[in-house]
Formats: structure tokens, sequence, C-alpha cells
């Protein structure tokens, strides 16, 4: 906790220097129940995260003794009280604490290194934070004129944890659990040192509790992200397309309502729709990049969960499969829309508020680029609008939005969209008519 010692010690305010002051006593903590006879985590298990930890103990608060030496010795001390009030400790000191006990106890987290914007495999669904809500530390730094980074003494923490879905976008479970360092330790990274043990304690306790365990990998009954799909996918998925729409867009446009989505993942939210009655919805992968799990709002506001069972980067495809009985599947057209053809665009941008916008434009042409078709088109798209559907004038899809060019941050009315001619040849999926 160099913070804590630049933070604590900023967290400080300082008495006159005594020879013999004795130091905080600590709480009186038994160690932690062992986790024997749980039953192992299932596939469907939540990745978690670490995000912060904040020490929040009211102003005046008198969070031990410090002392200081020369010569192997300290005998010079401190008495502290917090004079800064709230503040962050550098999450980044102690988040390999947090996954080595949780890895130890089985949980899945989320530790790879990402050295590139958006190259994550996967990331965390729920996010983990530690509120210190009481503390003690008492140190000894006895070779201050050489190093303040050794050090000993001992530490106590008491942490209310929160747990935060990224989908749900609500905290889902809090606890309070306690850790200490049963003693004096030794420390060659300052007062980081001395923490880091007490807060393995806490985090074992915390890795231990049955509401955390529910949390992370909830019965299947109460599982939001539950999917009906199986265990194993199978090698491609079966889609028996919904009967194309006639006549014009007005006339489909409730039954279009029904079939678009808004997708929200752990990255970021955009829009989607259904292919099938079954719950299967095609998305961009931009979407849901990085994340297992998504929440798929329908039109009419009902929430479900899904999981993401295929993607293909390159195409900037993915395919959720969703838990969402009474789904209206939107028509895939089975003819091209020319140059010059009439189409809209339907989906969320910018806010949930404004699920379900409609802009109405032309086909400007199909290009390629790398190789790869995309039709291009003037209908309006903005930021949330990525996979949905883009649709001819009877409202059949016949693309998938991928994004646009602007001039700075104005749209410049020229949008790409993937055509729906390559859904198969990218994702695991067979279409009947």
């Amino acid at each position: 906790m160099q913070k804590l010692a630049l933070g604590l010690s900023l967290l400080v305010s300082l008495s006159a220097c005594v020879s013999t002051a004795p130091k905080k006593p600590l709480p009186v903590l038994g160690r932690p129940a062992p986790a024997a006879g749980l039953p192992p985590l299932s596939d469907k298990a939540r990745q978690a995260r670490l995000t912060a930890i904040v020490i929040d103990v009211p102003m005046g608060h008198p969070w031990g003794q410090q002392a200081f030496g020369t010569g192997g010795y300290c005998y010079e001390s401190r008495t502290g009280v917090n004079t800064q009030g709230r503040f962050d400790l550098e999450t980044s000191k102690y988040s390999d604490v947090f996954n080595a006990v949780m890895r130890r106890h089985g949980y899945p987290i989320e530790e790879e290194l990402e050295l590139f914007s958006g190259t994550k495999k996967r990331v965390a669904d729920l996010q983990v934070a530690a509120r210190v809500i009481d503390v003690t530390v008492n140190e000894c730094y006895p070779k201050i004129d050489d190093t303040k980074l050794q050090a000993t003494g001992n530490a106590w923490l008491k942490i209310e944890w929160s747990v935060f879905s990224t989908l749900e976008k609500k905290i889902v479970f809090t606890t309070v659990t306690q850790g200490t360092t049963y003693g004096e330790v030794a420390s060659t990274i300052g007062q980081a040192g001395l923490i880091r043990p007490a807060l393995q304690d806490a985090v074992e306790r915390l890795a231990v509790d049955p509401g955390y365990r529910k949390v992370i990998d909830p019965p299947a009954a109460a599982l939001p992200v539950t999917v009906a799909a199986a265990t194993s996918p199978p090698a491609r998925f079966r889609i028996r397309c919904a009967k194309e729409f006639s006549g014009g867009m007005q006339a489909n446009v409730e039954a279009i309502r029904r079939a678009v989505v808004t997708v929200t993942a752990n990255r970021a939210s955009g829009s989607g729709f259904f292919v099938s009655e079954d719950g299967k919805v095609i998305t961009a992968e931009h979407v849901v990049s990085g994340s297992r799990y998504v929440k798929v709002t329908t039109g009419a506001g009902k929430e479900c969960y899904g999981e993401v069972v295929a993607s293909s980067a390159k195409r900037d495809l993915a395919l959720v499969s969703v838990d969402c009985p009474g789904v209206t599947a939107l028509p895939l057209a089975s003819a091209r829309t020319g140059e010059g053809g009439e189409v809209f665009a339907v989906g969320t941008p910018l806010s949930e508020k404004l699920q379900f916008s409609v802009t109405k434009g032309v086909v400007s042409g199909v290009r390629k680029f790398d190789e790869l078709e995309y039709i291009q088109s003037d209908v309006t798209i903005l930021s949330g609008s990525s996979g949905g559907p883009l649709l001819d004038r009877s409202g059949n899809a016949i693309g998938v939005t991928t994004g646009g060019v602007a001039a700075g941050s104005v749209p410049v009315g020229v949008n790409f969209f993937v055509p729906l001619w390559d859904l198969e040849r990218y994702l695991p999926i067979d279409l009947s008519r």
C-alpha cells in the first residue's frame, strides 16, 4: 500500500514523537472456514474482476502507529489519524492477491493482459469493488535512512464487497468480510506488503461466502444469463427462416418492432434481431466482443439473457442464443436489393431511450474491401446502431449494420452493412425456407 504510505501516511495526522507508544491492537479473528464439501463450479460460472479498492473511513479515524528508525531499530513512533478522507488504492498492486485466491478456489477470473484495446477474447461479466470501512496498520521502518521499503508490522481490514453486473447494470451482491495478518509480518515493498496478507485473508473469506458463490455461479433456475442451448453446441445451427414480408415497410412495422432488439454486452451495447423463433439473434461481433453472455431487450421492453454461441471477427457477425419465449423472427430477403433500391435501418442509436429508431435511404452500391463485400447506403446510422438490420422496402433483412464514415464526429452518409448472403459462410448456421 505504497499509496497508503503516501495514502495512510498522507491519511495521517502526526502527533509528537514518542519513544514507546503502544501499537493499536488488532481484532482477533479465527482462520477462514475451508470450502470443503462445496460442489465444483459449473461451466456457466461468470468471470469476475477486481476493479476498485477504496479506503472509506471517517475523518479523524485513528488507523495505527507508524514508527521509524535507523540501524535496524524503530525508536520514533507517531500516532496517525485520517486527515484525507476517502481515497482509492492502486488496484494493480493488489489485484494479483484477489486473483490468486479466487483461482485457487476454482473461480473464473479476468486476468489476461490486454496489450491492445479490444483484443481480449473475454472480459469480466462481473466487477468487484472493495470498500475498506475500517482499517488498522501498525508499521515500523527500521532503516529509514537507507530505504523506505523495508518494513515490519501488522494490519487488519474490514471490507464491504460489492459485485456489479455489467449486463444488468446494477449491484447484485454485497457482503462484509474482515482480514488480518494474524501477527507481525515483514515487507520489502513498504506498506503494501503489510496490507496484502490482510487483504488475502479477507478475500479468502469472500471466496467461501455462499452468497458470493451463488452470484458467480447461480442455480440454473435463478441465473439470468442461463440459456436453453446445450452445454456443447452443435457444429451448426439449423435456422428456419420466417416467411418473407410483402407489401410496404409500414404494413409490417409492428412485426419488425417485435423482432429487433437492443444488445447489451460487457464492453458495449448495440442492436440485433431475431432470425428464428427459438431465440437466435444476429448482431455485430464488435458489439459482443469479449463477452460470453449478453442482455437482449425486446421492442416491448422485455429483458432476456443469452450466450454468444458463434462469432466471426473478420466478418463482424455474431450469433447469440437467447432464452426468450414467444419471440418474432425477422424474415431474411431471398433477393438482393440493387443500387438505388429503397432501404431502412433499424436500431438503438445513442441511447436505449431511442430503441427502434427507423431511418430511410437507398443502396449506394456494393463495395469490396479486403475481398469482403459490403452494402453501402446513405441511410443514417449512429453509435448503437451496430448489429441492427438493414431492411428492404418490405422490411425483410438484407444486411447487418457494421459502421459508417464520419468527418470528425459528423456522419457523412457513407455507411456499410454486412450482406446477409454471407451469413452461412461466416457463421455455423444452415438456413432453410
